[in-house]
């Protein structure tokens, strides 16, 4: 750690965050790696109040109070300038119009995709839209370096609560992102071993339509078939007929299709339901655990649902070891290619960040409503998985979104993926 201007600062990058640093280098000027939230604010709205709760969070959590400078190649980490909301006023336009929504979102997109200069500010920026019926739109746009969606969650948690406080009462200290990766060091060796037994002699499978190529930036495509609203309420019944949670139920479900649909004996799959051991720690710490799965695995005779839950149990606990340096094991020490690694990534969502405090209520504006609808609306980019697939259960629009590279699936085999994973999810099937 390091001070300066007052301001607490993490003075080196984490694994995961040189890894993230290094797609940068190679995507500059791209917002390839921003994520965010747009919140619809609807209520007696203090803008004075929620600048001073924007301030406040970003200045509450360590990464987010962190300047970013870059000069070539190297980034250089130190104290942040001031935060600031940028405010935009829009009283020609009102929510309960489409048109009007459409222009907003249009405008929401374009400040998320503004991309972050590296010239020493913090990687987190609020953007208010003031509508003219007197709601609004808080966007807050972060770079992968600084947020990840575990920590999403909790910086409008926080955003929540400091509104409600208002300017007289401070919050208590966050935990810091440095002191979390600190105190995994004391697990690493255990945790090595772990792994090095776990994904021995893992063989290379054949994954889609055909093997896959290297490179950083895939050609990504993305398929999205809309849900029956009674699957959620089956889905979390069969998950609890089966002793595990939903994300357990449909990662062991999708697991099976890939392994009967590619005709591997073995495979080594990545989900986002890591431990975070701390929910008030900021930062890019939602690694994918890996999970291996197959008859000829280790475990392969516990069928794929034991496999999955048996491997999420034990990896999340063993995590002193970063998903980064898991992976170049298995490709530096047991010559296993990048792109065949983490070929399917699941993650399962329902309803969240709704909540009304002092007056005004907070919930997710989709800044995605109208997309595709527009000619020059740009293709989705595939995630950083050869196959990621996202069940959304909230109850406005449930969906199933499969987001897949063009060059190993192909979209006739994602299509009839879907079906059958459907089909196996409702009857119960895993």
């Amino acid at each position: 750690m390091d001070q300066g201007s007052g301001s607490t600062y993490a003075r080196e990058l984490s694994r995961q965050q040189q890894r993230l640093w290094e797609v940068e280098c190679v995507v500059r000027g791209s917002a390839l790696l921003h994520t965010g939230i747009a919140l619809r604010l609807d209520g007696m709205l203090d803008e004075k109040r929620l600048s001073h709760a924007v301030e406040t969070v970003f200045r509450r959590h360590e990464l987010l109070d962190t300047g970013f400078r870059a000069d070539g190649d190297t980034l250089t980490l130190g104290p942040a300038p001031h935060h600031e909301v940028r405010v935009r006023h829009r009283p020609d336009l009102c929510a309960d119009q489409v048109e009007h929504l459409a222009e907003v979102r249009r405008a929401a997109a374009a400040a998320h995709a503004e991309i972050f200069p590296f010239l020493g500010e913090s990687l987190a920026r609020a953007d208010l839209t003031l509508l003219g019926d007197g709601s609004g739109v808080l966007l807050l746009t972060f770079h992968r370096l600084v947020m990840d969606l575990f920590s999403l969650h909790q910086v409008v948690t926080d955003l929540q609560e400091a509104y409600l406080r208002g300017p007289a009462e401070p919050p208590a200290p966050a935990h810091r992102y440095s002191e979390l990766l600190a105190a995994r060091e004391h697990r690493r060796s255990a945790d090595w071993d772990f792994w090095r037994t776990e994904l021995s002699g893992f063989p290379t499978p054949w994954i889609g339509e055909r093997r896959p190529e290297p490179g950083w930036l895939p050609d990504g495509a993305e398929l999205r078939v809309p849900l029956d609203p009674a699957l959620s309420g089956l889905l979390r019944t069969n998950a609890r007929a089966a002793r595990c949670t939903p994300t357990v139920y449909v990662t062991a479900a999708a697991a099976r299709q890939v392994l009967e649909r590619s005709g591997a004996e073995d495979l080594v799959l990545g989900t986002m339901s890591a431990n975070r051991m701390d929910s008030d720690a900021v930062g890019p710490l939602a690694q994918a655990v890996l999970v291996r799965v197959g008859p000829s695995a280790p475990h392969g005779g516990l069928g794929v649902l034991a496999q999955v839950r048996r491997g999420l149990r034990e990896g999340m606990a063993h995590q002193g070891v970063e998903f980064e340096e898991i992976v170049d094991l298995l490709t530096n020490g047991m010559g296993v290619a990048r792109d065949d690694l983490a070929p399917l990534s699941v993650s399962v969502t329902a309803d969240s960040w709704k909540s009304s405090v002092a007056g005004v209520s907070f919930a997710p504006f989709d800044l995605d409503d109208d997309q595709g609808e527009d000619e020059g609306t740009a293709a989705p980019v595939v995630r950083p998985s050869q196959l990621d697939l996202e069940l959304d259960l909230s109850g406005g629009r449930p969906q199933l979104v499969l987001t897949y590279d063009r060059r190993c699936f192909g979209a006739q085999w994602c299509e009839r993926f879907a079906t059958d994973l459907l089909e196996d999810l409702a009857a119960g099937r895993c």
